[in-house]
């Protein structure tokens, strides 16, 4: 949705945010670029608008000399003036998602609407009943302006262009969530030419995900398709930052007429992505902002990660998962001075008013609760702790049915099966609306085991507890932009907002120091910056992009030393947090840390100063 008004909102129960005017201007001109670049005839094209708005695109299409024009509007407030001002557009006034398919169109162009299906769900199930293409491929977790990059891909001519503004989350996206049907759409059907990143700018004021981008498609010939022709995509960025609006809008303006009128500017960078067209996955996230430059650094570090010729993941060694998952956090995890009493050396746990002493079975199924927040590099924030989780162990009374293990587990800790009685109902209820056993109120729902596979492909259960209490343990947030990887070998259970990395085979053959170090190291940093590493809630971009040294490929004496030069300091910095576990410890420890890095980058062959200047582009 389109007009003159800078982001003003009309209607946001169908997604319409209006777009600014140099918005569009740009990106009708750089069509017309594409469009003389592939000499295609402006005059003969065929246009589509799908969400006209007040008709800044139509008005910037008209002065760029195309004249075959379609547009669609549904929101009837619109429709005097937009035909009053374009009496030579064809206009009709319906959902895009409601045309045929069988209407070809050689140029797409607009702002679709955005609208999460999450927060939808009513709008999207009536699509879905009324219109085709939404019964196609709709998916859970999905925008509304997915339906509109698929309608237009099926309503593009070979060789057309489609160029949309949107939020780029759809690009960063992987498995398991909305983009199961788009990007294997995308990939078949078309090229993504030209991706334009506006995450570093504003530009719609108010609108919720300001990680816009705005990127160009081109359809594929059948020839195409056969040959498996493989092209280029163009990268353009912009560099500035989110200002005040009314600044905003100024530099924002400032770098979009440097963009119009290909003016060279510090505000753009403009490159060939080191990722092609074949280099996209269907169901991955799409590292477009990766420049050959940096690839080669990238290349240079994965070949020391190789074994048997492929590239060791991260995946490879661990098995990444959340640490307890709750029924509810707020019951399961009791605070001293409220839920809990100490005195005299004894603990008492509150219920219903009064204080029952706690015997010592009870005792030990509390455990310290940590939060991600307590995670630093190397270590944890040992005092920094929420409270005691109410640990209940399944496997403790065997292969017994339900209510036997139950009636063994209320009668060895009566106090602390009446407290959770306390919350039977609720407790309940949350695991029934969940889909899970009512009758497991007293155990975490997960994170208490996992599955490993073993070598001979037989699959095993392994209780998580004894790992808690004594093993070698690697642990980060699961929501970070930086690797801060923590560690201990003591007894340590988290949260569900902290990632458990647990070894896939014998623990004896992760060399902990070493792989540490690099996980905290510069090296990983910049490779959480070049494959566009973060850690929100999905742990995917880690498992799959990070890449893991092979010991084997440091041949020379001189690595040799340096390696275990490396693992030294390591458990030295080690012993020094878990002897003063604060985050000032850990801060007057950066010159080891500094060490560290340096050795790293002998190690791996790296030019810091490189480094360094491409981290700062």
């Amino acid at each position: 949705m389109v007009s003159n008004k800078n982001n003003f909102h009309r209607n946001n129960s169908i997604g319409q945010i209006f777009t600014p005017n140099y918005v569009a201007e740009f990106m009708v001109r750089n069509i017309a670029t594409l469009v003389l670049e592939s000499k295609m005839n402006l005059q003969r094209l065929k246009v589509l608008e799908p969400s006209a708005g007040e008709g800044i695109f139509l008005k910037h299409f008209l002065q760029n000399k195309f004249s075959n024009i379609h547009a669609y509007e549904m929101d009837l407030s619109l429709k005097e003036n937009l035909l009053d001002l374009f009496p030579t557009v064809k206009l009709e006034f319906k959902n895009f998602l409601d045309s045929s398919i069988a209407d070809k169109y050689d140029i797409i162009i607009g702002n679709p609407p955005y609208l999460g299906q999450n927060y939808n769900a009513a709008v999207f199930q009536e699509y879905v009943r009324k219109y085709p293409i939404c019964e196609k491929f709709f998916v859970g977790n999905m925008d509304l302006f997915y339906y509109f990059i698929h309608m237009g891909i099926e309503k593009l001519n070979p060789g057309g262009f489609l160029s949309f503004i949107t939020t780029n989350y759809w690009i960063t996206k992987s498995q398991k969530t909305g983009i199961k049907y788009l990007k294997p759409h995308i990939l078949n059907e078309c090229f993504l030419v030209q991706y334009i990143d506006l995450s570093n700018l504003k530009i719609f004021e108010d609108a919720r995900g300001q990680h816009n981008c705005i990127f160009v498609l081109q359809k594929k010939s059948s020839q195409e398709k056969i040959n498996k022709t493989n092209k280029d995509i163009q990268i353009i960025q912009t560099l500035g930052k989110n200002e005040g609006q009314h600044k905003q809008d100024s530099l924002n303006n400032l770098i979009f007429q440097d963009l119009i009128h290909n003016n060279h500017s510090s505000s753009i960078r403009k490159y060939t992505s080191a990722t092609t067209n074949e280099d996209l996955e269907l169901d991955s996230s799409w590292n477009l902002l990766y420049s050959k430059d940096v690839k080669v650094v990238v290349d240079k570090i994965e070949n020391y990660c190789k074994d048997n010729g492929n590239i060791s993941k991260l995946n490879d060694l661990f098995i990444i998962r959340n640490g307890l998952i709750l029924i509810n956090d707020s019951v399961f995890i009791l605070k001293e001075g409220k839920e809990l009493k100490f005195e005299n050396n004894q603990l008492y746990i509150q219920i219903k008013g009064e204080y029952f002493k706690l015997n010592e079975f009870e005792r030990n199924r509390l455990k310290k609760a940590y939060k991600s927040k307590s995670i630093i590099p190397y270590g944890y924030l040992n005092e920094d702790y929420a409270g005691y989780i109410l640990y209940f162990n399944k496997n403790e009374f065997g292969n017994q049915s339900e209510n036997k293990r139950n009636h063994l587990l209320e009668k060895k800790y009566p106090s602390l099966t009446k407290y959770l009685k306390q919350f039977e109902d609720e407790l309940r209820e949350t695991l029934i609306n969940a889909k899970e056993n009512p009758h497991d109120l007293y155990y975490p729902r997960r994170g208490s085991f996992i599955r490993k596979t073993e070598r001979d492909s037989k699959e095993i259960l392994v209780d998580l507890e004894p790992l808690y209490e004594q093993n070698q343990k690697i642990f980060f947030k699961y929501i970070s932009t930086k690797n801060i990887f923590g560690f201990t070998a003591d007894p340590y259970y988290a949260t569900s907002d902290t990632y458990f990395l647990w070894p896939k085979s014998c623990e004896k053959s992760i060399n902990y120091p070493f792989i540490l170090a690099y996980l905290n190291s510069s090296i990983v940093s910049f490779l959480y910056k070049a494959k566009n590493i973060i850690i929100k809630r999905s742990k995917t971009k880690l498992e799959y992009g990070l890449p893991i040294p092979n010991i084997k490929n440091f041949i020379t004496e001189e690595k040799s030393k340096i390696i275990n030069l490396i693992e030294n300091l390591v458990v030295s910095l080690i012993g020094d947090i878990n002897s003063n576990p604060s985050k000032k410890a850990y801060n007057d420890k950066h010159n080891i840390q500094r060490t560290i890095d340096s050795l790293f980058f002998q190690l791996f062959d790296l030019d810091v100063k490189n480094i360094s200047k491409l981290l700062e582009n």
